[in-house]
């Protein structure tokens, strides 16, 4: 018997939830497209290898896989696009001029329970910015991320902005086992002093070391955190990544962004790949990030072009979620007209459709023979705005009734006078 149920952390989307995404979708986009991205497009499946890049267990262990039959080796589905663009231009971009910049927007798979805001499939659009090892790079991709919030109509959100070097230049001298690493990220993570004191107490190394690990989780805040966090850099790789990102910042006062702007030097999220500035979008309403990224400057290296980049994705469906949880989530519209046809000769019908077509407007005509009421009905549950009818009893042949469903107004044409206002772009809206 063939299953029913949808298999578990698979979301269908119904045409006013598809619609929404696409909106949101296309207003990103459009964001990239204004900073000089280009899209690429990658492949839905891949070598599981290619995944296997610096991305860690974190990711490498969620892929679904599969085995190719042709060749025996292990495929997975696209569980992230970055180092899928970072094969592709090692692969076929070196001859390109830097910097490239390209976006995408794409499915990604990853075998999870379903979290807050994502299931195992769930869309991403991002960019990779690929050949600068500058701040400026980083800072385009904050006031992206910045943008991009701002076209999708987000009102409260913020940048959570740290530098991962920092964080593993401490850790690289304390030289934990990866148990108690895993065991002071998490801590770190949940920003819990208590557990991560009590974890670093036994060490046998300098208490400046173990203080400056500790202080991690108080390094959160405005400007003023990153004269704080150079009392705590006590190590060389901390303290060149305090600088870069001390320059990224004032890249971003120069645009104007540090309103927007949290630092945070205890950030755990990264991927194993990222290798300086990184960040994460937040909003008021959710309590987990809508998107973020950072630089990968060694990710691509692997691929056989040494070559700096950074990069950063929105998740669509969290975005919406943070829209909807603000009030603002863009109402459902179905086509511009639905067209009521009685008469039994559907020439007039035909060709007032294909006049609107072919001037832009979506068109549906209701092809289920009830009264006008059920028409009407219809319309309004699809979220179709204006319904033209034709064929009512009294009408003239030559004519047409234009209905507006979101005023309750309707107005009389001829139908040939119609067709030519549509054609001129002379008729004026609202009716």
């Amino acid at each position: 018997m063939i299953p029913t149920a949808i298999p578990k952390g698979v979301r269908v989307l119904s045409p006013p939830e598809a619609a929404r995404l696409r909106w949101v979708e296309k207003r990103l986009v459009s964001v990239f497209q204004r900073w000089g991205f280009r899209e690429v497009l990658t492949p839905t499946f891949e070598y599981l290898e290619v995944f296997a890049h610096g991305a860690g267990d974190g990711v490498q262990g969620k892929a679904f896989k599969f085995v190719d039959r042709q060749t025996g080796l292990l495929l997975a589905l696209r569980s992230d696009l970055t180092p899928q663009v970072a094969r592709m231009v090692a692969a076929t971009m070196q001859h390109h001029p830097l910097p490239l910049r390209l976006a995408y927007s794409a499915s990604v798979f990853r075998h999870e329970e379903p979290q807050a805001g994502r299931q195992r499939e769930f869309f991403q659009a991002g960019v990779e910015l690929i050949g600068s090892d500058r701040p400026e790079a980083d800072a385009e991709m904050i006031s992206m991320a910045v943008e991009g919030c701002q076209e999708a109509g987000l009102r409260y959100f913020q940048i959570d902005v740290g530098q991962v070097e920092y964080l593993r230049g401490m850790l690289n001298a304390l030289n934990p086992s990866p148990e108690l690493r895993r065991k002071i990220l998490s801590a770190l993570r949940r920003k819990d002093t208590v557990e991560l004191e009590l974890t670093l107490r036994p060490l046998p190394v300098e208490t400046r070391l173990k203080d400056g690990i500790l202080n991690l989780t108080t390094l959160y805040g405005g400007e003023a955190v990153l004269e704080q966090a150079k009392v705590w850099a006590v190590t060389e790789q901390s303290r060149l990544a305090l600088e870069n990102l001390i320059q990224v910042y004032q890249v971003l006062k120069a645009y104007g962004l540090a309103e927007h702007i949290i630092i945070d030097l205890g950030e755990t999220y990264a991927f194993d790949y990222h290798t300086g500035v990184v960040f994460q979008v937040f909003t008021e309403s959710l309590g987990y990030p809508i998107g973020g990224g950072g630089r990968y400057d060694n990710l691509i290296g692997q691929f056989g072009y040494p070559c700096p980049a950074t990069g950063f994705a929105f998740e669509l469906e969290r975005v919406l979620a943070a829209l909807e949880a603000e009030g603002i989530l863009p109402a459902d519209r179905g086509p511009d007209f639905l067209i009521i046809d009685f008469n039994p000769d559907k020439r007039q019908a035909l060709h007032i459709a294909q006049t609107l077509r072919n001037t832009g407007y979506a068109v549906a005509r209701d092809i289920i023979q009830r009264d006008l009421e059920g028409s009407l009905d219809y319309a309004r549950a699809s979220a179709i705005p204006r319904a033209i009818i034709l064929g009512l009893e009294g009408m003239p042949g030559d004519a047409l009734t234009l209905r507006d469903l979101t005023t309750a107004t309707e107005t009389t044409f001829s139908i040939a006078g119609f067709c030519q206002q549509i054609k001129d772009g002379t008729l004026k809206w609202p009716m």
